[in-house]
């Protein structure tokens, strides 16, 4: 039996390696700093994911004054998301000494892996349907025109990476939603789902998270895992599904400094 230590360190790996793995073929810079990872894209200083530091610990609190001033060398306000775990409160002292405050709260579900019938069609992408998923996925994110046309060749990388599936929800056949699904160290990440604007509220993502919770288990996962806004629609879709809250997650940010 693990830990509520060693099951939230191994569900926060499973999903920094997902997102690292995504900001591989993203043109964000990755530096390491100690086991963290900080990502930072100066082109884009206002969107969190390619300017958030990954897998940090309160064991690196001591690294913090050094990620702060990548961030700051680089222009970039950055994010965290601190788990809970023993120490945390001289992590978030050594985030506070360095200038960043806490701005939200991200919530980390879980649930068995079983197999579950989707409602509405759910298809996996191959390379004949790889840019539509791209288009959905970054619609259905808000990511404006001009944005959209720099991340679909990083998306289409997808499909190689090993343990990564990608869905597209359909509705009277129109593709109306997408999301990815990794099988990591037996766990199954939900990862990264969107709906389009005009197709929200007809179950698409309910579909989505039936299938990639089959799918995981019939590729031997255990658990499932996904993240959600904490009280947001996405998390109730999950834990309609079965998921239930593991843990929550502070989200702090860095501030201004003269």
């Amino acid at each position: 039996m693990l830990s509520d230590d060693a099951l939230t360190r191994r569900l926060d790996a499973v999903s920094d390696r997902f997102m690292l793995g995504w900001l591989a073929g993203t043109g964000a810079e990755l530096e390491r700093f100690g086991a963290a990872v900080a990502a930072v894209d100066p082109s884009r200083p206002e969107l969190d994911f390619v300017n958030r530091v990954y897998g940090l610990w309160p064991e690196d609190a001591d690294r913090v004054e050094a990620i702060a001033g990548r961030y700051r060398d680089r222009g970039v306000r950055g994010w965290f998301e601190l788990a809970p775990a023993e120490g945390f409160s001289e992590l978030a002292a050594a985030l506070a000494g360095a200038g960043a405050a806490e701005v939200g709260f991200h919530a980390v579900l879980s649930g068995t892996a079983r197999a579950v019938e989707p409602a509405l069609e759910v298809v996996e992408v191959g390379p004949g349907t790889v840019e539509l998923f791209a288009d959905v996925l970054l619609r259905g994110h808000g990511v404006p025109e001009p944005e959209r046309s720099r991340d679909p060749a990083s998306i289409r990388q997808w499909l190689d990476l090993d343990g990564w599936r990608l869905y597209l929800g359909r509705i009277d056949g129109d593709a109306a939603g997408a999301a990815v699904l990794t099988v990591d160290d037996e766990i199954g990440y939900l990862a990264n789902a969107s709906t389009l604007p005009e197709y929200r509220n007809r179950g698409v993502q309910t579909a989505l998270i039936a299938r990639r919770i089959a799918d995981a288990a019939a590729a031997g996962a255990v658990l499932v895992c996904s993240g959600a806004t904490l009280g947001s629609a996405s998390q109730r879709n999950l834990e309609r599904a079965g998921l239930q809250l593991a843990y929550t997650k502070a989200v702090w940010r860095l501030g201004n400094r003269g």
